[in-house]
């Protein structure tokens, strides 16, 4: 039952060698935020929070079906200016390097001289229409000139000049309309850029905000939560640090030794103990057999060949000669008081087997697993100087990377910024007149002017079609001029009205259209036009600058040598910082470092030195555990191992197993028979005494048969059964001394390596855990630089910014709907006067004249009494009187 108590324990242990005290606790590592780290340290960080949406969205300016007008406008802008804009020569005006000679001045009118000519005859036609229109109106009214006679000459041409007066008044008319048209929707488009534009501002100021908001959370993410998951797994390892380096330890001697092995080989030897206990215990047994038994045959023997003489002495010569029983009186020549005592190696065994084999060798294995407990226990100062390093450089991030975080708070201002956008609408500028309010006179101005263009062109298109009708389908084709009707004559009153309201009102409206010019034309040519422009050329000509090795580059603020931006900035002209290259980074959705080369005045790599901080080397050095004090093998382990393999080597099993493969009796049993048995046939049947002697004699032969078959064979059964037993004991104990031998040498030559060499051993392991604890502060390091300059901050808002506000906004929205107003009433301006001069030319055939020409020739008499329709009754023919002949 102790044995079997002692195997089970044994084989607990084994079974427990991988206890969970050699295990990492826990083996893996997460956070809430998906971050995870394995067994062995390798970190998987999760991507960083994209955070708040942005609602700008970058894309192309919609028109709203204007762009044709645009196009247009833009054309004429593009007309009016030079191919490139002298960006040198302004920059050179402005800092005094280009003097304003007549150089300058030439190459000034070679780009603008469009732009002034446009402003000359706006200028001048505000001036000059006025007059005209006056000296026109006192011509006809006070003259009877410029067609004011009521009197029209009439040619074989007239109805042709009439029709092409029609068809090109009707063309101007509809080019009138056009201009009318785009009068209207620009002013209704510009009613609706006022909360356009302020919602554009809005939703641009609101992802400005979004977006330093998204990179303080992306910075807490990478500073806070990446470190505090990366100090996680710093802790977790250095907590385990015993089943890491003892188990590094006990893994790296278990290998040079097989340790492991060993001491399962040792606790194997309890059973092989408790069976040699048993086969030795039942050689003892099986030899106290052979004792008894022989005993038992050598009385047999002697009383069989004493029996055998006397009968033989009776029978005399009838029975023949007597047989020789000196084998029987000899007895067996097997002597079991030779065979070797056991009764010492039992004792020796049994010693071993009270003294506790198990437990010795348990005891040498636990201290071999407490390598991992003395690691742990001898590196608890360590492990908190590291803990505490560990703590003090997360405030050293948290501090560099808090500084941005407090610099991109600025960014919450905006939101103050979009309360008081949002609230434009209200603002008061003088008095009770607000910025609302103001859009709505603008509004009324901008319909009073469509209005008015669409007066002139009803008035126009009304005139003609009652002309067409008086002419055409209500009158006498062949009518003079002084019989036309009154629709016919109503349509030409109403051209030469519209003829009154352009004189009247048109060069006001050359001035707001020259007025308007001036502004928008400069401002499409100079801002927008390079603004649009991909490569942001304006910003390359005015800011920028350039490499310092291509000489000074002219800016807005000078001669730079340098770039402007890295010099003001950095104080080095030779950072690269630009703002076209900062847009265009941004457009590629960059990261703000790349993009604003923060690296230049924020050294990343010295805060990311955690080395400098966490000095994990020196103080893993600084590790001391003694090995030399663990005794694997005990002197009294010794002595019983040593004990069990003498009593094994004192067993002499050659020996033994020869003298029981002898021969126990030298009778020779079957010859005995045969001389009893020949002697009992002799005396068959002969009278007394014989007759005794033959009953004498079959009871030897019985007597004989008897020994042979029973005490004979118990004594040769035991020795059978007794050579097995020492076969079994042989086959069990032989390889034992051995075993022992080299077990004890293996527990020697280990122990030997951990007084000698456990020292090295322990600051090889130690090494390599310092070098997984570094590893895992390089893999934040790495994870932080990548993700800073890479991913953290992606500044397209700020790209979208520019694009939104500048381009599509100022540009598209305000400049260009500002310019489409000029453009749209020079165009209608344009098509007034052409309308103007067709409609008093058209007039002058479609009205009715008061008087012939003298050239005429005269009516019929018959047509002395015509009927007028007009009137109602016949009237008298009038001859004209004579007189001046007028121009038509």
């Amino acid at each position: 039952m102790k044995s079997c108590l002692l195997i089970l324990l044994s084989l607990y242990i084994v079974c427990c060698h991988g206890n969970p005290n050699k295990e990492l606790s826990p083996k893996t590592v997460t956070d809430s935020n998906g971050n995870y780290a394995d067994e062995e340290s390798q970190l998987t960080y999760a991507a960083i929070p994209e955070g708040i949406e942005y609602i700008v969205k970058p894309e192309e300016y919609k028109y709203q079906g204007l762009l044709p007008l645009i196009n247009g406008m833009q054309g004429f802008v593009g007309i009016s200016f030079g191919k490139e804009t002298p960006w040198d020569t302004f920059l050179g005006l402005v800092d005094g390097s280009v003097s304003f000679d007549q150089a300058t001045i030439l190459e000034l009118g070679k780009w603008a001289g469009g732009y002034a000519a446009c402003l000359v005859i706006g200028f001048l036609f505000f001036l000059i229409f006025p007059i005209v229109g006056f000296c026109f109106c006192c011509c006809r009214c006070c003259c009877s000139n410029c067609g004011g006679k009521m009197m029209q000459k009439r040619d074989d041409n007239t109805s042709a000049w009439r029709c092409c007066y029609i068809i090109t008044l009707f063309l101007s008319c509809t080019f009138l309309f056009c201009g009318m048209v785009c009068t209207y929707v620009t002013n209704e488009r510009m009613s609706t850029l006022f909360s356009e534009v302020t919602q554009t501002v809005q939703e641009n100021t609101v992802d400005l905000q979004s977006f330093g908001n998204n990179t303080i959370t992306q910075i807490n993410y990478v500073a806070i939560d990446g470190f505090n998951f990366t100090a996680k797994v710093m802790l977790r390892d250095l907590n385990n640090i015993g089943p890491i380096v003892g188990g590094a330890v006990e893994e790296s001697l278990s290998q040079q030794a097989g340790i492991d092995a060993t001491f399962a080989q040792l606790l194997a030897l309890d059973p092989v103990l408790v069976n040699m206990i048993t086969d030795l215990t039942d050689v003892e047994n099986k030899k106290q057999a052979i004792k008894t038994s022989i005993s038992t045959l050598d009385a047999s023997m002697t009383q069989l060949a004493t029996d055998i003489d006397s009968t033989f002495a009776t029978c005399g010569a009838t029975c023949g000669s007597a047989p020789d029983t000196t084998g029987l009186k000899d007895g067996t020549n097997f002597d079991p008081d030779s065979m070797p005592d056991f009764s010492s190696e039992l004792q020796d065994l049994e010693d071993v087997q009270d003294s506790n084999l198990t437990g010795l060798v348990i005891q040498g294995q636990e201290e071999f697993d407490n390598i991992s407990v003395r690691v742990e226990t001898e590196s608890q100062s360590t492990v908190q100087t590291i803990t505490d390093m560990v703590s003090d450089f997360e405030t050293v991030v948290g501090d560099a990377l808090g500084g941005v975080s407090d610099m991109l708070t600025l960014f919450d201002s905006i939101s103050n910024l979009t309360s008081t956008i949002g609230n434009l609408g209200n603002m008061t500028l003088t008095g009770s007149l607000t910025v609302d309010d103001l859009e709505k006179y603008r509004w009324a101005g901008g319909v009073a002017l469509t209005c008015f263009v669409l007066l002139i062109f009803l008035l126009q298109l009304v005139g003609l079609v009652f002309g067409c009708l008086g002419c055409c389908c209500c009158g006498d084709k062949n009518s003079t001029p002084t019989e036309r009707g009154k629709v016919s004559n109503c349509g030409g009153l109403l051209l030469m009205a519209s003829v009154g309201l352009v004189f009247i009102f048109g060069s006001l409206i050359m001035l707001l259209v020259t007025l308007t010019y001036v502004v928008g034309a400069p401002l499409e040519e100079i801002a927008c036009v390079n603004l649009r422009d991909p490569e942001y050329t304006i910003f390359k000509n005015l800011i920028d600058g350039g490499s310092p090795d291509t000489g000074p580059h002219t800016t807005i603020l000078g001669d730079q040598e340098g770039y402007l931006l890295g010099d003001m900035a950095f104080g080095d002209p030779s950072i690269p910082l630009t703002v076209s290259g900062m847009l265009t980074d941004c457009e590629n959705d960059k990261s703000a470092w790349e993009a604003l080369y923060v690296d230049n005045f924020f050294n990343l790599n010295e805060v990311l030195d955690f080395k400098s901080t966490i000095d994990v080397d020196t103080e893993i050095d600084k590790i001391s555990v003694d090995l030399s004090t663990i005794e694997l093998i005990s002197p009294d382990t010794k002595t019983e191992l040593t004990s069990m393999r003498d009593a094994i080597d004192g067993i002499d099993f050659t020996g033994l197993k020869s003298e029981l493969s002898e021969q126990t009796v030298t009778a020779d049993f079957q010859s005995l028979r045969t001389t009893l048995q020949s002697a009992a046939d002799n005396t068959q049947g002969q009278p007394s005494p014989l007759d005794t002697v033959h009953t004498n004699l079959i009871n030897h032969i019985a007597e004989l048969d008897r020994i042979e078959t029973e005490d004979y064979a118990d004594v040769k059964t035991s020795q059978d059964e007794m050579y097995i037993s020492v076969q079994n004991l042989e086959s069990t104990a032989t390889p034992v001394p051995d075993q022992i031998n080299s077990l004890v040498t293996a527990l020697e030559s280990t122990q030997s390596v951990l007084q000698v060499d456990g020292e090295q051993i322990i600051k090889n392991e130690s090494s390599k855990f310092a070098y997984r604890v570094v590893g895992v502060g390089e893999q934040y390091a790495t994870f932080v630089n990548n993700t800073i300059r890479t991913s953290l901050g992606k500044c397209k808002p700020i790209s979208n910014v520019y694009q939104s506000i500048l381009v599509n906004t100022l540009c598209g929205s305000v400049i260009d709907s500002w310019n489409c107003v000029w453009f749209s009433l020079g165009w209608s301006i344009a098509f007034m006067v052409l309308g103007l001069i067709l409609s008093v030319k058209l007039a002058k055939h479609i009205r009715i004249m008061e008087e012939l020409h003298p050239d005429d020739p005269a009516p019929s008499k018959e047509d002395n009494w015509k009927y007028r329709p007009e009137s109602g009754t016949d009237l008298p023919y009038r001859p004209p009187t004579t007189g001046k002949v007028h121009p038509i």
